[in-house]
């Protein structure tokens, strides 16, 4: 069986692609999280990433657009790839086409498989914390500099706040009255 899992990490960003993707492979099974960060959210704590292990069986090929889309964390990765592997399933990325078979009894196949592996989550680790740290660091520059006042404000944070309290409505229902993201209602609602 041929499954599919996406993933993107914050609302703001579209699954269309990898929805049009998973269907071009001609996946019978999709599953993909939206608005989970690869990096703070364990796999095993994600809804689709949990309906794909409940339903890969040995044998199943499965499709990711990156390996990042798993994990970003190298422990999680490498992991979570064992476990896949050790299930007997087939990995394929599809942005280079590289495959990671679990049905494999070659031993060197098997090295050369776990090598790549290793190195590809530990790249996907180190890819995260060093856009993190230039941008942070951009980020204080340009402050020291004058040039960064932050995006401006579109909402009043109190109207939000207030509208979801009097309402009794969910981040998701206020985000959608007010025409903002949810990452915008959890801001206003913090403050």
């Amino acid at each position: 069986m041929l499954f599919y899992y996406g993933r993107v990490s914050t609302s703001e960003q579209n699954l269309e692609q990898q929805r049009r993707e998973a269907a071009e492979l001609g996946c019978e099974r999709s599953y993909f999280d939206e608005g989970v960060s690869g990096y703070h959210i364990a796999p095993v704590e994600r809804k689709g990433w949990k309906a794909v292990l409940a339903g890969i069986r040995e044998g199943d090929t499965l499709y990711v657009r990156w390996l990042d889309r798993i994990s970003r964390r190298y422990d999680e990765l490498h992991a979570t790839m064992g476990e896949l592997m050790g299930k007997g399933v087939k990995v394929v990325c599809t942005m280079n086409g590289m495959e990671f078979d679990g049905l494999t009894d070659d031993p060197m196949k098997k090295a050369v498989r776990d090598a790549v592996l290793a190195f590809m989550a530990a790249q996907g680790e180190a890819d995260y914390k060093n856009r993190r740290e230039m941008q942070t660091r951009g980020i204080a520059i340009a402050k020291q500099e004058g040039r960064y006042r932050g995006k401006p404000k579109t909402i009043d944070d109190a109207q939000v706040k207030a509208w979801k309290a009097e309402h009794g409505a969910t981040i998701k229902a206020t985000a959608d009255y007010f025409g903002i993201s949810v990452s915008s209602v959890k801001r206003a609602c913090a403050e």
